[in-house]
């Protein structure tokens, strides 16, 4: 259909840029701290928490910041459907100011293949200098009556879902006090990150970490400006939202110290998450947390002199071994953490957000407790052992007949797993470990949709 192109206004005196005649099908601005009202990108509560927990990022942080909300704005409101030739890829040109032009120009390969590879389409990045003298994005030197109260150099990303959880408790139980920092997009999750937090800290009164929980809000209605652009409701896959989310853990690990650890923890099925049909392949399948997309996170965090290595402990365990290791099972069976794909209830007559129990994360999640012998307390909306069998023709029985298709495939074909594994991005010359993790979590997974009749 053509390229598209969104502009980023960063401050009051940014005027964006002049666009080459007839080069765009529609483009648009988006504002940052350009208004200082509700028609910018809402970055306001993240940078409150840098503030109250005297959190100084360096500009080039700041910069990412934007990129990535950047990135993540237009992944969400330029529909595939309308705006790519083949139903999924679109061409997207991003008009970003920076503090340092020669220093992201040194970046912009990296940055376009990390977005191409988590999104699937083709991304061009052009920056340009800040507008405005002395302009500044980081709360450094503000508020210094603030802080956090304790020492760390270790910040661990904290989704709400029981794998993040995990990850915190291991660290707690190992005398780590990390920062958790945790996205949510609405009160689906931000519910479940919130409950989750308050358990830590009763758990562990002596190490009560300090959560930064945010939502970075893209203005849809303003900022698109153009009728078309802003079609229903924009973008509902969100492929690029893995990128905000690690930069946002990325930028408060790089205000720690001269060195700091963020950790990301999932289980081994999920980070490699291998298209369960020929019809998931590519970028239809999440790579939020792929270890060639930390790869390319690394080089770019090093690159920018952050300091900071990205870590996955859990990359080589099943959701059933992280629960099995796990430093305090009592405390994750009973606390209600979020794995769903589809967690609000309200389209099926329920009004508490719960587990909807079919989705692909739902299943690996009850795989995990059956595994562990574990008892799941908490409800799911939809039981998948009916004596009525489920309908695979629909969203019902969808994933669970992906899941069976996948089984029958590696069980007729061992040797399918190495080739599947190597789709999903490079793994270096050695791939068994990802192999055998990925392996045992199918053997998980089979043990409990084994009754489950289809129809």
């Amino acid at each position: 259909m053509g390229k598209v192109a969104l502009v980023a206004l960063v401050g009051q005196e940014d005027k964006g840029v002049k666009l080459p005649e007839g080069a765009y099908i529609e483009h648009a601005n988006l504002p940052f701290r350009h208004h200082e009202n509700r028609y910018d990108v809402s970055m306001h509560g993240f940078i409150r928490h840098l503030k109250i927990n005297k959190l100084e990022p360096s500009e080039l942080a700041m910069d990412l910041l934007v990129i990535a909300c950047t990135m993540f704005g237009a992944d969400t409101l330029v529909k595939r459907k309308r705006y790519s030739e083949d139903g999924w890829t679109r061409i997207i040109d991003l008009y970003i100011p920076v503090s340092d032009v020669a220093k992201w120009n040194g970046q912009k390969d990296n940055l376009q293949n990390i977005f191409k590879f988590l999104t699937g389409d083709v991304w061009t990045i052009h920056f340009r200098d800040r507008s405005g003298i002395g302009f500044l994005l980081s709360p450094k030197g503000r508020l210094q009556r603030y802080g956090m109260g304790y020492t760390t150099d270790t910040v661990c990303l904290f989704s709400g879902g029981m794998d993040s959880f995990i990850g915190a408790i291991d660290l707690l139980e190992n005398g780590t006090r990390p920062l958790l920092v945790g996205h949510y997009k609405s009160r689906d999750v931000s519910e479940f990150q919130g409950s989750c937090g308050k358990a830590l800290e009763v758990a562990y009164p002596n190490l009560k970490p300090v959560q930064v929980s945010t939502h970075i809000s893209i203005p849809k209605i303003y900022a698109l400006d153009k009728p078309l652009f802003i079609e229903g409701e924009g973008e509902n896959t969100e492929r690029g939202r893995s990128f905000l989310f690690l930069t946002l853990g990325g930028i408060c690990a790089s205000s720690l110290g001269t060195t700091s650890k963020l950790i990301v923890p999932e289980n081994g099925m999920i980070s490699l998450n291998i298209p369960l049909t020929p019809l998931r392949v590519g970028s239809h399948s999440t790579r939020t947390t792929h270890p060639f997309y930390f790869d390319l996170m690394q080089n770019l965090f090093d690159a920018l002199g952050f300091g900071v290595k990205i870590k996955n402990p859990y990359q080589f365990k099943t959701k059933g071994e992280m629960l099995i290791d796990c430093k305090n099972k009592t405390l994750v069976v009973n606390t209600e953490t979020m794995s769903c794909s589809h967690p609000s209830g309200r389209y099926d007559g329920v009004g508490k957000n719960s587990h909807c129990g079919r989705c692909v994360p739902c299943i690996i999640r009850r795989a995990a407790f059956n595994a562990s012998g574990e008892q799941d307390i908490f409800p799911y909306r939809d039981d998948i052992f009916d004596a009525k069998g489920l309908d695979a023709s629909k969203a019902d029985g969808a994933d669970v007949l992906a899941f069976k298709y996948m089984i029958a495939k590696v069980k007729k074909n061992p040797k399918f797993l190495t080739a599947a594994i190597r789709t999903t991005g490079a793994l270096g010359e050695n791939v068994d470990g990802y192999i055998d993790v990925y392996k045992r979590s199918l053997q998980e997974v089979d043990k409990l949709i084994t009754p489950v009749k289809l129809k």
